[in-house]
C-alpha cells in the first residue's frame, strides 16, 4: 500500500520555510512602509501582490514536489495492476486522474490565495491606523499558511487520489476488494460498518456501489480518512 503522509510532511515543511523567509520580507516591508505618508501607503498597496511573493518563495515550487508524489502514487497503482495481469490504464481513465490532481492542487492555490489576501487587508489596517511595526508583525503572526487546515487539505486530496487511482485501475474487473485502516476511537462509524461487516473474501465493486456501502471509492469515511480501499 502507498503511504501518503510523507509526501504531506515534506510539503508542509517546505510551506513552513517559504513561510519564515516571506515574513522575514514581511518584517521589512512593514518597516518600511510605517515610515510612509498616507498616499504613498495607499499607492504602494495598489501594487503589492503578496501572492506573487509565496510563489516567489517557493510555493510553486512545492507544488510541483508534491505533483510529484502524485505521479508515484499513479505508478505504484499500475505496477499493482501490471503484477496481476492487468492492462495499464489509458485514454480517459489517466485524463480523469490528471484532472482530479488538477483540481486538488487548485484547492491548495486558493488556499494560498485567501492567505495572501488576509495578510494583505491586515497588514493595510494596521499601517494605517499607525500602529508601530512591533505590534503589526505580532497580529500578522496569527495569521499562518501552514496550518493544520492545509495539511489536512494535502492529506485528503493525496489520498483520495491515491484510492481513486487504484479504483481506476481496477475498475469493472473481478477482484476483492478490503477496506485497510485502523480501527479505533478515532475511526468514523461508518468505517467501523465497512471494516466490520466486510463478506468472506472481500467486497465485490458492485457491493461497494451499492447504498449499504457509505464509504465510496476515492471519498471514503470524507475529509481526513485514514482508510483505503485495497485490492485483496
Amino acid at each position: 500500500m502507498a503511504q501518503v503522509q510523507p509526501a504531506v510532511d515534506a510539503f508542509i515543511l517546505d510551506i513552513k520555510r517559504l513561510e519564515n523567509n516571506f515574513n522575514g520580507n514581511l518584517e521589512v516591508l512593514v518597516s518600511n512602509l510605517s515610515k510612509a505618508s498616507d498616499t504613498e501607503l495607499i499607492n504602494t498597496m495598489s501594487q503589492l501582490n503578496l501572492f506573487n511573493e509565496l510563489i516567489e518563495q517557493g510555493y510553486g515550487e512545492a507544488l510541483d514536489k508534491l505533483d510529484g508524489e502524485y505521479g508515484k502514487l499513479l505508478e505504484s497503482a499500475l505496477k499493482e495492476a501490471e503484477r496481476r495481469g492487468v492492462t495499464a490504464l489509458d485514454g480517459p481513465g489517466l485524463q480523469g486522474l490528471e484532472v482530479l490532481k488538477d483540481l486538488n492542487t487548485e484547492q491548495l492555490i486558493n488556499q494560498a490565495g485567501r492567505y495572501a489576501d488576509t495578510m494583505k487587508a491586515q497588514l493595510f489596517q494596521n499601517l494605517y491606523a499607525g500602529l508601530p511595526p512591533s505590534e503589526i508583525m505580532l497580529e500578522l503572526a496569527g495569521t499562518e499558511l501552514a496550518t493544520h487546515q492545509l495539511a489536512v487539505a494535502t492529506y485528503t486530496g493525496i489520498k483520495n487520489f491515491d484510492d481513486m487511482a487504484r479504483f481506476k485501475v481496477f475498475e469493472g474487473l473481478d477482484v476483492k476488494w478490503t477496506y485497510f485502516g485502523p480501527l479505533d476511537e478515532r475511526t468514523r462509524e461508518t468505517c467501523r460498518a465497512t471494516i466490520l461487516n466486510e463478506p468472506e473474501g472481500g467486497y465485490t465493486e458492485k457491493q461497494i456501489k451499492s447504498s449499504k456501502v457509505k464509504t465510496k471509492f476515492g471519498t471514503r469515511g470524507g475529509f481526513n480518512c485514514r482508510h483505503s480501499w485495497e485490492v485483496r
